[in-house]
């Protein structure tokens, strides 16, 4: 492994100075699950290592009067047993949580490493994209929102500029009554990234349900699917289903790799948001 300088700033603005080195390679450190092997395998050579993980308020969850706000060091098995997301229905956050990696990797992996890394099958994505959380940004020249959806640019490509921290998200409140589930299909049961995941939402309005449901693994981002939104808010009966599914299949411009073809993909992202809403009407009866 090549050598690099490592710092534990205590504050943000010592963060900030080591983040913004002149003519420096600098990485930020969480989990270091996806740091380690890069480096070691020499694909990426960092000068300097900066490890956020003790600054104020990253490994905090809490709710505040505009909703949940989880730090961004807060690692995976916490947010699957933590009582808070764990409430309906943040608790489609905990189910993500629980669909990444092995028990080892969670225990390392951290909410905003998954969300920094930026990898188009990021479990926490979708689920973060149907319960519409923002991404809340911190950088020497002050604080900024962005919505999750915004938050993804490209494959491995965020908003992020230089100098500039995920210091976690906030997900708003929602209407009691509100149901969600995460459903993933990859080639093992555990420890394997998605080849397709689905996170459903159905929230109670008007004497109906308004629903979100958001893809992972089939786009260049994750994405919403409106269409098939639009369909389920219509209602949820047999052909409404259908029709959602094949509104999530025309949502996929996805790619072959070593884990699926992109024909295969396409076909269960059907499949698999199917088994999505059967799990949200399942929780909701």
């Amino acid at each position: 492994m090549r050598p690099f300088d490592y710092y534990r700033p205590e504050v943000f603005e010592e963060a900030f100075r080591w983040l913004l080195l002149p003519d420096k390679k600098v990485l930020p450190l969480a989990g270091a699950t996806d740091l380690i092997p890069m480096v070691r395998d020499g694909l990426w050579q960092p000068d300097v290592v900066v490890d956020i993980k003790g600054l104020p308020g990253m490994g905090d969850i809490v709710v505040t009067e505009e909703g949940l706000r989880v730090g961004a060091a807060v690692r995976m098995t916490e947010l699957i047993h933590h009582p808070l997301v764990n409430s309906t229905p943040w608790n489609l956050l905990a189910q993500a949580a629980a669909a990444m990696g092995n028990e080892q990797i969670r225990n390392r992996a951290t909410l905003g490493g998954n969300l920094c890394t930026a990898s188009p099958a990021a479990d926490s994505a979708p689920a973060l994209l149907t319960l519409e959380a923002l991404a809340l940004i911190r950088g020497p020249e002050g604080e900024r929102r962005v919505p999750i959806a915004s938050f993804f640019v490209g494959p491995r490509k965020t908003v992020l500029q230089k100098g500039e921290l995920l210091v976690g998200v906030l997900i708003p409140a929602l209407p009691e009554g509100t149901a969600g589930t995460y459903v993933k299909l990859s080639r093992r049961k555990a420890g394997d990234l998605a080849i397709v995941g689905v996170a459903a939402l159905a929230s109670p309005r008007n004497g109906g349900y308004e629903w979100r449901l958001a893809l992972g693994a089939v786009a260049p981002t994750p994405i919403r699917a409106p269409e098939a939104e639009a369909a389920l808010n219509a209602g949820h009966d047999a052909a409404a289903i259908e029709r959602a599914m094949h509104c999530a299949f025309d949502a996929c411009c996805p790619i072959d790799d070593v884990r699926a073809s992109a024909a295969y993909r396409q076909a269960m992202a059907g499949r698999i948001t199917q088994r999505a809403i059967e799990g949200v009407l399942e929780r909701l009866s």
